[in-house]
């Protein structure tokens, strides 16, 4: 007797999860609504720029694959750009398309700065004090690689093949969307 109830307690729960289960999945998309997206025109380097410097390279020199900027669709670019960059349409979020062309950057501590810049805000900070206000820091970062995220060539057959030089015939994908799937991560 006591087992049947036991058995039955579970069988309803297990009904239960599955109904529960079966409603998320089945309503997922009203419940978790993606964000939206557009089609946005991404300018791609298509060839690496150079700094001697390894670091000074990292930081400040985009590599092939590396976006230089994002534009909403119908974006007027200039001759100069259409044949100096890769121009893809893409459907992407507004939080894909701000990590196209963004820096991979880490805080600095207060005791990695100069000890200029250390003298400065306990000056800054002394001033605020003696007019009776909060203190602002602003947040000090530095770059460690120019672009966090970038097109990767080889996820698709036609770029894969494609060379800078094409790009003085006039831009050879604007009739095609692409997505994030061609994007990878840097290491």
């Amino acid at each position: 007797m006591i087992k049947s109830k036991i058995n039955k307690k579970l069988i309803i729960s297990l009904i239960i999860i599955a109904i529960i289960s079966g409603g998320l999945f089945y309503f997922k998309d009203k419940i978790f609504k993606p964000a939206p997206k557009k089609i946005y025109e991404v300018a791609i380097m298509m060839r690496s720029q150079h700094n001697k410097d390894p670091k000074e390279d990292a930081r400040t020199s985009l590599k092939k694959g590396d976006c230089l900027v994002t534009q909403k669709e119908g974006h007027n670019w200039s001759k100069t750009e259409k044949v100096s960059y890769l121009i893809l349409k893409m459907n992407l979020t507004e939080e894909q398309a701000q990590k196209l062309s963004k820096s991979k950057t880490r805080k600095i501590k207060e005791k990695e700065l100069s000890q200029e810049e250390q003298d400065r805000i306990k000056e800054e900070k002394k001033r605020a004090k003696d007019e009776k206000r909060d203190y602002m820091s602003e947040p000090r970062e530095e770059t460690l690689i120019a672009r966090e995220y970038y097109i990767d060539f080889t996820k698709d057959e036609v770029l894969e093949n494609l060379k800078a030089n094409d790009l003085i015939k006039g831009q050879p994908l604007m009739d095609r969307v692409f997505d994030w799937k061609i994007v990878e991560k840097k290491k």
